[in-house]
């Protein structure tokens, strides 16, 4: 059985990070009610969309197996049945802020222990945090990039700042929101059934997940450690090679003399030229990888690599301990015979008889079962059901799809 069978969780939160969390509770069974105010989670117009379908792709991933209730256009008409669904629910995942919440009359929910339901565990995600100068601004995952620092890894020295190319900020939350939840169930189990409130930040999220790089400003553009450059270094693309780019690297931490194997790769691959070079130590720790010397002898590698596919040097390197892979586009990657083994992609249910490509829970165990979920929900798919497995007759229901409080994109859905 499913470690989270039974529990319940309200999403009411859009985008990444929110949804992320939540999806990842589904896939350890919990069941997931996603509300979504009128103009919908902003993430369902997100191209590409699925094909033959008006789905985003992005959408179903984060949203899959879910249950979706949209309010109207008074959304505090539905106060009553929000209410309702907290009084029930073990974890409520939002992204709306306290006075938002307030406005629909939950904002004793921002109160820990929750009164109506002492033991509901509320995570709250912003893009600042709710202390400080900023706590009350608009954020973005970029925003957040820029501010955290990330942009200076990428690019060139006088050139523009770049994005990173992922939405490492906003997954990274999600990630953090999921390890946060589960924390916060084991504790409520312990402590006699109370919940707590959670609160996390982009900001937070990505100075955490940068903790080795914070720890080498004593001198960053001269650190040698598990990092991708100094702060001033170019892209990071690989060696070349005849045919792709490689990553490799010798040394290391494995042994007093760190991983063997160097010279016998270069004096096998024919560069013994390398040997007399004394800028190349003779396990290959400064040169490969990360070494501070990469960047000074890159050209040097890449004229003796032009001989050679990215193969072939891959099973070389190999072959003598050292740690290499060929650069992968999105797509070879994901059907790589190592992905592949390890059953990363799975079919789920789409919709019309069809199933489309998820990637599944990351964790494997080995005594645990995981339910990847497929039929991401239409806007308001569940709002009938929803409202009536809340106590609503159907009077109730009527009138608040008559007065805004609810919206369905089902016609005739709130008939009696």
């Amino acid at each position: 059985m499913s470690v989270l069978k039974g529990k319940r969780v309200i999403e009411f939160a859009q985008g990444v990070p929110g949804p992320l969390a939540a999806v990842r509770m589904g896939d350890l069974g919990a069941e997931v009610i996603k509300v979504e105010a009128a103009e919908g989670d902003w993430l369902r117009n997100a191209a590409p969309q699925i094909a033959g379908t008006s789905m985003s792709a992005a959408f179903f991933e984060l949203n899959r197996g879910k249950r979706a209730i949209t309010l109207g256009s008074d959304p505090a008409q539905a106060s009553a049945l929000l209410a309702s669904l907290l009084k029930t629910a073990d974890v409520f995942i939002t992204d709306r802020t306290p006075a938002e919440l307030a406005a629909l009359g939950l904002g004793e929910v921002n109160t820990a222990p929750y009164a109506a339901n002492p033991g509901l565990i509320t995570v709250s995600i912003s893009p600042w945090g709710e202390e400080g100068p900023w706590k009350d601004r608009k954020g973005s995952e970029l925003a957040a990039q820029a501010m955290a620092g990330y942009t200076r890894y990428l690019g060139t020295r006088d050139a523009p700042a770049c994005r990173l190319g992922a939405d490492v900020a906003c997954a990274g939350t999600g990630i953090f929101a999921g390890q946060a939840i589960l924390a916060a169930l084991f504790a409520r189990a312990r402590n006699g059934g109370t919940g707590q409130r959670i609160t996390l930040s982009l900001l937070n999220s990505l100075l955490a997940l940068k903790s080795i790089h914070l720890a080498a400003q004593t001198d960053p553009d001269r650190y040698a450690g598990p990092r991708v450059g100094g702060a001033n270094y170019p892209p990071e693309r690989g060696w070349k090679t005849k045919d792709e780019p490689i990553f490799f690297a010798f040394g290391g931490s494995v042994g007093a003399q760190g991983r063997p194997g160097w010279v016998k790769f270069v004096e096998e691959a024919g560069f013994t030229s390398l040997l007399e070079d004394k800028r190349f130590d003779p396990i290959g720790r400064t040169t490969t990888g990360y070494g501070s010397l990469v960047q000074e002898v890159r050209g040097i590698y890449e004229r003796e690599f032009s001989r050679y596919t990215a193969n072939e040097l891959v099973d070389m390197i190999r072959k003598y301990s050292g740690n290499a892979a060929s650069y992968q586009r999105a797509d070879e990657a994901i059907r790589h015979e190592q992905t592949t083994a390890l059953n990363v992609v799975r079919r789920v249910p789409a919709g019309d008889g069809r199933e489309i490509e998820i990637r599944a829970f990351p964790a494997r165990f080995s005594n645990l079962q995981t339910e990847q979920q497929g039929n991401a929900p239409a806007p308001g798919q569940h709002t009938l059901e929803v409202a009536r497995a809340a106590g609503l007759n159907s009077a109730q229901i009527d009138a608040l799809f008559a007065n805004g409080g609810l919206s369905t994109t089902n016609p005739g859905v709130a008939a009696a």
